[in-house]
């Protein structure tokens, strides 16, 4: 028995085995350790007894898994997905004035899905009261119409009413929009309504907005949607929906329409979860994920596989995030439409969402009719719950089931015969659901166990190099299709494909697993901003390798670019679009020197240097909530970076915070990853390839020093 603070995830404090899950990155998790794979939750508290007469519920947005729930002795209910918010009423339930117990049991001994899921309340749980005719949960859902000039639009909002009471209620609704400076906008009302005892009364006014400030990724400006339950005059209820009125289309012909104009999907695929926290992840933490993806130029994200945490999505509404919400499990039974209405009923308000998807990579259905039936028959579902949105499926390279979406979704154009279906399907919408990165382990040039060299510096089965670059030439030149989501933004625990055991996590990511940029991060930033930007590879600290010839690669938006290793010139070459650039040379310890020019004009320098061993360390903090992200970099003397520095460092906290993990980016960490007595003042890590990162909780400080 211990404390624990939610979001937890006890997955991340258990050992690491070569014989357990390999795609949920060898934790001892799962049907082979019962002893270890069934947890238990228990909250005592209390409730005032001037609450009895009220109706009051309580939601968890999530539990892996199998759930089962008990009240005071009474049992609420059972969820077996590790992914969909439970919603219990508890009011006849409680002792008010007095001491409560919910108890929570929480199974994963058996995986939902191929990567790592971790285990536990990883998810906020929420308990919520209000007048015994209120909004329901997820009760309203508000949808916009617009039309160019987009100098107007009408507010629709749909709300439904429920009455917990044991008499039928009269009611009616006042329905205001606010603008983000809290001045009304636009105001409506119901008829007053009648809504039977126990039941739900279905609502709906659509209201004018003149003028709408529309959101999107460069400009996410959100309203608020203020509902008011009014009984005898008097508001019982306010129910608060945050919207962003735009225009979102997809275009068999040009691609993806906001707003009338079309915008490139510059995506990611992730999944959930972090170094040191794993799947329970901090709201602050989520922010900060999104905001490493934002400074390389990502304007959606695709959560991989399985709906997304609310507060995530809230990040991306609030960052300009557009999102491809993805549902679990592919099916038409009760179980699997349950599941998918509760995605789409609790997440429809989002602005930031464009895309539902139905399913990813379902083998057995993507080569037959089966497939073709049931992507249908959940296209239609979506379509009922929100008629707003297009539909997608994922396809590996299967044809059938991506026939009846709205938009398909391409797993890789080398699986997928892009062009063809262009040619046989040429009304349908089409996205690159997944594209390959390339990417290996940061900072990693050469085999090493447990980690992987980048294969984009390898000649593909078709002799090409550089899979992020042909990735990323294809989409760009095919202005039909909408853009592309890399496979994957971060890296991740499990699936440490094509390695197995002792590597314990993924290599696809563009970032590593702590956000820390690998070198295919720079070829992103090249041409998906417009920063300037000029990066070498290798690092120089090629210690073993001397005399050994070196393909030097450059990524940049420079026209030309000009090296010089070691004192002597390699010449002066020009960037081919969307392109990087390399020269041979042959490697000895010094200095390579890359000048940028734009318009004939020199306006970059990158230096990388043979550096000497790490002598000091640069501490670099960001706070965004109650979490504070402390990144650490190994320096020499000279205040260099060390790229291949392995140092162990010595944590301590000062003042009311507590460490909730520490990480370092290695596909191979098998390390303890947070203290076992929360409390704990002091903990260590070791930096990987010269970085590593702490994450804090609270408001203190973090020490950091080299380890003697």
């Amino acid at each position: 028995m211990k404390t624990v603070d939610l979001p937890h995830d006890w997955v991340v404090d258990l050992p690491f085995a070569a014989e357990a899950s390999h795609s949920h990155g060898y934790k001892t998790v799962g049907y082979k350790y019962p002893e270890t794979s069934v947890g238990w939750y228990r909250k005592t508290f209390t409730v005032p007894a001037e609450d009895e007469g009220k109706h009051l519920w309580v939601r968890f947005d999530g539990i892996f898994r199998d759930a089962r729930i008990w009240l005071n002795g009474f049992y609420l209910g059972h969820e077996p997905s590790g992914y969909a918010t439970q919603v219990y009423d508890i009011s006849e339930y409680l002792n008010y004035g007095g001491e409560n117990l919910l108890c929570v049991r929480a199974d994963a001994s058996i995986e939902e899905g191929w990567f790592y899921e971790g285990a536990g309340i990883y998810r906020h749980v929420w308990l919520e009261k209000a007048a015994p005719v209120h909004v329901a949960p997820f009760g309203t859902f508000v949808h916009t119409a617009l039309e160019a000039p987009f100098d107007k639009a009408d507010v629709t909002i749909e709300a439904s009413v429920r009455n917990h009471s044991s008499a039928a209620a009269s009611y009616y609704l006042c329905h205001t929009v606010l603008d983000t400076s809290g001045a009304q906008v636009a105001v409506g009302e119901t008829p007053v309504m009648q809504v039977l005892a126990k039941a739900d009364s279905p609502t709906a006014v659509t209201l004018p907005l003149a003028q709408p400030h529309l959101w999107s990724p460069s400009d996410p400006y959100l309203y608020k949607v203020v509902t008011e339950v009014m009984q005898d005059g008097k508001a019982v209820d306010r129910y608060e929906t945050r919207i962003g009125v735009r225009d979102a289309r997809f275009d068999p012909d040009n691609g993806f329409i906001l707003n009338g104009k079309r915008l490139e999907i510059k995506g990611v695929n992730m999944h959930q979860d972090h170094p040191g926290v794993g799947s329970g992840i901090p709201d602050g933490l989520q922010v900060y994920r999104l905001q490493q993806l934002k400074k390389l130029g990502v304007n959606a994200y695709r959560s991989s596989h399985n709906p997304m945490t609310p507060e995530m999505l809230d990040a991306c509404d609030s960052l300009g995030i557009l999102v491809m919400e993805e549902n679990r499990l592919t099916g038409v039974n009760e179980e699997h439409i349950r599941l998918l209405r509760r995605m789409v009923e609790r997440d429809r308000n989002h602005p930031s969402i464009i895309l539902w998807s139905v399913g990813n990579e379902e083998w057995a259905l993507e080569w037959n009719d089966k497939g073709r039936k049931i992507a249908e028959s959940m296209r239609e579902y979506c379509h009922r719950m929100d008629p707003t949105r297009p539909v997608s499926v994922a396809t590996s390279s299967g044809p059938n089931i991506v026939i009846p979406a709205d938009v398909a979704g391409y797993n890789y154009m080398m699986q997928n015969p892009i062009d063809q279906h262009r040619a046989n399907y040429p009304q349908r919408c089409a996205v690159g659901s997944e594209e390959t990165t390339g990417c290996g382990t940061r900072g990693v040039y050469y085999a090493e166990t447990g980690r992987m060299p980048a294969l984009n510096r390898e000649p593909d089965t078709d002799g090409q190099l550089n899979r992020i670059e042909r990735g990323w030439q294809f989409y760009a030149s095919r202005p039909w299709l909408g853009g592309l989501f890399w496979w994957t933004g971060f890296d991740y625990r499990g699936e440490p494909n094509p390695l197995e055991f002792p590597a314990t996590g993924s290599q696809f990511g563009i970032l590593d697993y702590c956000g820390f940029p690998k070198d295919e991060a720079w070829y992103v930033k090249a041409w998906w901003t417009d920063e300037p930007v000029l990066h070498i590879l290798p690092h120089w600290n090629l210690t073993g390798h001397e005399g050994e010839k070196v393909n030097i690669w450059v990524y940049s938006n420079c026209d030309e670019v000009a090296l010089t290793v070691n004192g002597k010139s390699l010449g002066r070459k020009k960037m081919p679009a969307g392109g990087h650039l390399e020269w041979e040379a042959v490697y000895n310890p010094g200095k390579v020197v890359a000048t940028g020019y734009k318009n004939g004009k020199r306006i970059l320098t990158e230096v990388v240097e043979t550096t000497g061993p790490a002598a000091k360390l640069d501490v670099q903090e960001e706070t965004i909530g109650h979490i504070t992200v402390y990144n650490v970099r190994a320096l020499d003397k000279k205040g260099r970076f060390v790229p291949d520095a392995c140092l162990s460092l010595e944590l301590s906290v000062e003042g009311d915070a507590r460490i909730l993990g520490v990480g370092n980016g290695d596909s191979a960490f098998r390390a303890q990853e947070r203290p076992t007595d929360p409390s704990a003042r002091t903990f260590q890590v070791n930096t990987f390839n010269g970085l590593a990162q702490i994450i804090l909780q609270g408001a203190g400080r973090l020490k950091v020093c080299q380890a003697e």
